[in-house]
């Protein structure tokens, strides 16, 4: 997998209006709750990407380690480019299942 240039996620949210941000911010969350399988892992991954980070004893996951934290990365950096604190970006869109899990 190449590794992606952060820088350029940056300025590819450059120009954009907060509106726009914050749609790609959400849809950028749950991609990465469902590459994480969902559940309190997903769950922190999308609300917390500056803390995430997957235990050693968690289960067979969706997607390659790899994957996922290169995912959450350009959650954190689109989250900087927003303005908003990696740290908390606060709930991730809500959706009634939907089939995914």
């Amino acid at each position: 997998m190449p590794k992606l240039d952060m820088s350029a996620v940056v300025k590819s949210a450059e120009g954009k209006t907060l509106i726009e941000l914050g749609d790609e911010l959400a849809a950028v969350q749950v991609a990465v709750y469902v590459m994480c399988g969902g559940g309190l892992l997903g769950r922190s991954a999308a609300e917390q990407p500056a803390d995430f980070y997957i235990d050693d004893r968690c289960g067979k996951l969706p997607y390659p380690k790899r994957a996922i934290y290169q995912a959450v990365c350009v959650l954190e950096a689109l989250a900087k480019a927003a303005g908003k604190d990696p740290r908390n970006l606060g709930p991730r869109p809500h959706f009634h299942c939907c089939g995914v899990f």
